[in-house]
Protein backbone atom coordinates (compact mmCIF):
# COMPACT_ATOMS: atom_id res chain seq x y z
CA UNK A 1 0.00 0.00 0.00
CA UNK A 2 1.72 3.53 -1.13
CA UNK A 3 2.41 5.75 2.01
CA UNK A 4 0.35 8.73 3.51
CA UNK A 5 2.62 11.42 1.39
CA UNK A 6 2.75 9.21 -1.70
CA UNK A 7 -1.68 8.95 -1.62
CA UNK A 8 -2.20 12.68 -0.47
CA UNK A 9 0.42 13.94 -3.55
CA UNK A 10 -1.53 11.63 -6.08
CA UNK A 11 -4.97 12.97 -4.98
CA UNK A 12 -3.60 16.50 -5.01
CA UNK A 13 -2.01 16.15 -8.29
CA UNK A 14 -5.23 14.79 -9.44
CA UNK A 15 -7.56 17.06 -8.34
CA UNK A 16 -4.98 20.02 -9.83
CA UNK A 17 -3.93 21.30 -6.70
CA UNK A 18 -0.17 22.46 -6.27
CA UNK A 19 0.75 21.67 -2.04
CA UNK A 20 -0.46 26.11 -1.64
CA UNK A 21 -3.74 25.38 -3.03
CA UNK A 22 -4.52 22.30 -1.27
CA UNK A 23 -3.39 24.38 1.80
CA UNK A 24 -5.55 27.19 0.94
CA UNK A 25 -8.71 25.08 0.25
CA UNK A 26 -8.10 22.63 3.15
CA UNK A 27 -7.21 25.68 5.59
CA UNK A 28 -4.28 23.61 6.68
CA UNK A 29 -0.97 25.67 6.86
CA UNK A 30 1.58 24.84 3.96
CA UNK A 31 4.57 24.28 5.91
CA UNK A 32 2.47 21.49 7.24
CA UNK A 33 1.22 19.40 4.04
CA UNK A 34 5.04 19.92 3.05
CA UNK A 35 6.04 17.85 5.99
CA UNK A 36 3.27 15.43 5.16
CA UNK A 37 3.84 15.39 1.55
CA UNK A 38 7.74 14.66 2.73
CA UNK A 39 6.86 11.87 4.86
CA UNK A 40 7.74 13.87 8.12
CA UNK A 41 4.80 13.31 9.33
CA UNK A 42 3.42 10.25 9.73
CA UNK A 43 0.00 10.81 11.76
CA UNK A 44 -3.24 13.62 11.13
CA UNK A 45 -5.25 14.86 13.20
CA UNK A 46 -9.30 13.80 13.45
CA UNK A 47 -9.41 18.02 11.78
CA UNK A 48 -6.62 17.45 9.22
CA UNK A 49 -8.17 13.99 8.16
CA UNK A 50 -11.56 15.53 7.65
CA UNK A 51 -9.93 18.32 5.66
CA UNK A 52 -8.00 16.91 3.22
CA UNK A 53 -10.85 14.39 3.00
CA UNK A 54 -13.36 16.51 1.73
CA UNK A 55 -10.47 18.77 -0.62
CA UNK A 56 -9.37 15.44 -2.17
CA UNK A 57 -12.68 13.74 -2.02
CA UNK A 58 -11.90 10.74 -0.24
CA UNK A 59 -12.79 9.56 3.17
CA UNK A 60 -11.15 9.82 6.40
CA UNK A 61 -10.25 6.20 6.38
CA UNK A 62 -8.53 6.19 2.90
CA UNK A 63 -6.09 8.35 4.51
CA UNK A 64 -6.11 7.08 8.12
CA UNK A 65 -5.62 3.66 6.80
CA UNK A 66 -2.17 5.15 5.55
CA UNK A 67 -0.60 6.70 8.11
CA UNK A 68 1.97 5.04 10.07
CA UNK A 69 1.41 2.61 12.77
CA UNK A 70 3.35 3.58 16.00
CA UNK A 71 4.23 2.64 19.33
CA UNK A 72 5.37 4.71 21.88
CA UNK A 73 8.75 4.18 23.60
CA UNK A 74 9.64 6.42 26.55
CA UNK A 75 13.25 7.88 25.85
CA UNK A 76 15.18 8.75 28.83
CA UNK A 77 15.98 12.35 29.25
CA UNK A 78 20.05 11.33 29.22
CA UNK A 79 19.59 9.85 25.74
CA UNK A 80 17.61 12.96 24.19
CA UNK A 81 19.91 15.59 26.13
CA UNK A 82 22.71 13.27 24.81
CA UNK A 83 21.76 13.55 21.10
CA UNK A 84 20.86 17.64 21.70
CA UNK A 85 24.39 18.64 22.57
CA UNK A 86 26.26 16.34 19.76
CA UNK A 87 23.69 18.06 17.70
CA UNK A 88 24.72 21.41 18.73
CA UNK A 89 28.35 19.78 19.04
CA UNK A 90 27.29 19.55 14.60
CA UNK A 91 28.21 15.72 14.74
CA UNK A 92 26.78 13.35 11.76
CA UNK A 93 26.02 10.53 11.23
CA UNK A 94 23.69 10.22 14.28
CA UNK A 95 21.19 7.69 14.81
CA UNK A 96 17.55 7.54 15.96
CA UNK A 97 17.61 5.50 19.78
CA UNK A 98 14.20 4.26 18.81
CA UNK A 99 14.85 2.02 15.41
CA UNK A 100 18.55 3.15 14.75
CA UNK A 101 18.12 4.92 11.01
CA UNK A 102 19.88 8.36 10.54
CA UNK A 103 18.42 11.34 11.98
CA UNK A 104 17.83 14.11 10.07
CA UNK A 105 19.58 17.40 12.00
CA UNK A 106 19.40 20.94 12.26
CA UNK A 107 20.35 23.79 14.52
CA UNK A 108 17.55 26.14 14.79
CA UNK A 109 18.80 30.16 15.64
CA UNK A 110 16.56 32.02 17.68
CA UNK A 111 16.14 35.47 19.71
CA UNK A 112 14.82 35.59 23.36
CA UNK A 113 12.66 38.48 24.96
CA UNK A 114 16.20 40.18 25.52
CA UNK A 115 17.52 39.55 21.76
CA UNK A 116 20.06 37.11 22.91
CA UNK A 117 20.89 34.08 20.31
CA UNK A 118 19.59 30.90 21.16
CA UNK A 119 20.20 27.60 19.52
CA UNK A 120 17.85 24.86 19.49
CA UNK A 121 18.44 21.18 18.82
CA UNK A 122 16.24 19.38 16.26
CA UNK A 123 15.82 16.19 15.03
CA UNK A 124 13.63 13.76 13.29
CA UNK A 125 14.04 9.93 11.83
CA UNK A 126 13.61 9.03 8.22
CA UNK A 127 11.77 6.06 9.36
CA UNK A 128 9.96 5.76 12.75
CA UNK A 129 7.98 9.44 14.94
CA UNK A 130 11.20 10.04 16.84
CA UNK A 131 11.69 13.75 16.98
CA UNK A 132 13.33 16.28 18.99
CA UNK A 133 11.10 19.24 18.29
CA UNK A 134 11.90 21.70 21.63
Amino acid sequence: MESLAEFIQKKRETAGLSISGLAAKSNIKLEILEDIEAGKELFLSVTQRQQLARVLKCSPQDLKIREKEYRFEVIGDEVIDNLKQRILNHETNLKCPICGEPLITRIAKMRDLEDNQILQPKAHCVKCIFQIKE
